[in-house]
């Protein structure tokens, strides 16, 4: 590099303290392959650190891809750093080996690695800043891309300038500047880099829209780059707006990890998607839905039939209760909607766990039907309405002169959990009556000539 440190930087830069309002000071960690790109904006953000008084570090990966040609290039991104006097981080990765064992694909497996040891430096070394070569053609070919795939919205935004990610947040300062831009800046201050052998492989698809599509859009329109990023913006900020909408739409229809169906199926589909993507997103930890995912959502909640689910990637899987369209985890035990139902003579369904509560006033109790749990009450000692609940934590009910708990009951009696959270808690108005399966408090166990209430808990199978 002919010019330790640039004395202008482009129109089209923009720092990373604009992008995120962080002090002109804070250190930066930048992604450098080497390339062109990455090797123009290394230089760019020297002058920008020396500047400002900013600590600059630069991690390279090495994905075991290209042999010997991937060595060349480690070996001149140290070189560089070397003569900048900054500090290089190095990940040596079987990237090939590690898309075998994964399922995934080379370009998916090596960006995951990328980012991951990017990551690990930031929240090792506290710097909260990192910055990617990304330009205007990057954009271009990404909105290209997801529309091939078909992508909402969201996808065909492009390349957002910032994001967060586990280290801190995410820069693309030269997003708006073409590929032309860019190589007349090394050109200007002589900056050698190194091409990368595998970006002219058009059996990559990325590779085949930048070799192929790219140079056809630009004979069409020359600024198609420019023209993409003026619309990227534009769907953006509609993007937003819509976001904004779907996070207050979720607080409203939202208990728990359940959505108000009326509300839901009465909504617009582009407010109600994001919603539902929303929701999934938080409860399987960052998953995300495909199109055919969230369709298959809105056509259960518009059903609403009662105990009807469906499963989704990651365990996750929905189910439809009582006017609700709820979420779970599936190798998890279900924890109902909370209820509280008050109890009738005869018959009383539980939708929330799928069963049917029959009382009935006998001395003695008989086992009418299968799948069932039987108990008797003295009706006399009952406070109030009798009515039945989910499980609360820190529940207890008063056997043998102590008050118990009942979790701790359950565990010792080895109830399976995919019973727990079925058992409805039978109470009144001084507390737990009952917890089927578990006992009766001391003051409603019959005795003598006692007033029962035979009461039956009868299961139903749970409709797939």
């Amino acid at each position: 590099m002919n010019e330790l440190f640039p004395s202008s930087l482009p129109a089209g830069f923009v720092s990373p303290a604009t992008l995120t309002g962080l002090s002109e000071t804070s250190p930066l960690l930048v992604a450098y392959s080497g390339g062109p790109d990455s090797t123009a904006l290394l230089h760019m953000l020297c002058g920008y650190a020396h500047r400002h008084g900013a600590e600059l570090y630069a991690a390279h990966v090495n994905h075991g891809i290209r042999g010997a040609e991937a060595d060349r290039d480690e070996e001149f991104c140290r070189t560089v750093a070397d003569g900048l006097g900054i500090r290089l981080f190095v990940l040596h990765a079987e990237v090939p080996k590690l898309a075998k064992e994964s399922g995934e694909s080379i370009e998916t497996t090596a960006r995951a690695v990328r980012y991951r040891f990017f990551d690990e430096i930031m929240q090792q070394h506290r710097i909260p800043l990192l910055a990617t070569a990304h330009n205007a053609e990057d954009n271009l070919e990404t909105m290209l891309f997801h529309l091939l795939r078909g992508s909402g919205l969201n996808g065909i935004c492009g390349i957002p300038v910032t994001r967060t990610c586990e280290g801190g947040v995410l820069v693309r300062p030269i997003l708006s500047l073409t590929r032309e831009d860019i190589l007349s800046y090394c050109k200007k201050y002589g900056l050698s880099y190194v091409t990368d052998s595998t970006n002219t492989d058009t059996d990559y698809t990325r590779n085949r829209l930048r070799a192929e599509v790219l140079p056809a859009l630009r004979a069409i329109q020359p600024k198609a780059a420019q023209s993409a990023a003026r619309l990227s913006r534009h769907l953006r900020s509609d993007a937003l707006c819509l976001d904004s909408m779907a996070t207050m739409f979720l607080e409203e229809l939202r208990r728990g990890n359940a959505l108000e169906i009326e509300k839901l199926n009465g909504s617009p589909d582009a407010i109600v998607h994001r919603a539902l993507m929303s929701l999934y997103r938080e409860i399987s930890g960052g998953g995300a839905l495909e199109d055919t995912h969230v369709l298959a959502l809105c056509r259960l909640s518009e059903q609403a039939v009662p105990h009807s689910r469906l499963s989704l990637p990651h365990g996750i899987e929905a189910v439809i209760e009582d006017g609700w369209l709820a979420f779970r985890n599936a190798a998890e035990q279900w924890e109902p909607i909370p209820y509280s139902v008050p109890l009738t003579e005869e018959k009383t369904v539980i939708s929330q766990t799928n069963c049917e509560i029959i009382i009935e006033s006998s001395h003695k109790t008989k086992n009418i039907y299968k799948n069932s749990i039987r108990m008797s009450l003295d009706s006399a000692t009952i406070e109030g309405n009798l009515f039945v609940r989910n499980r609360m934590a820190g529940d207890r009910i008063k056997m043998s002169g102590m008050h118990k708990s009942v979790k701790k009951l359950m565990c010792e009696k080895k109830i399976p959990l995919s019973l727990r959270t079925r058992l409805p808690v039978f109470c009144d108005d001084c507390g737990i009556v009952a917890v089927p399966c578990i006992g009766i408090r001391d003051s409603s166990v019959p005795h003598g000539n006692s007033s029962v209430l035979a009461v039956q808990i009868v299961f139903r199978e749970k409709s797939e």
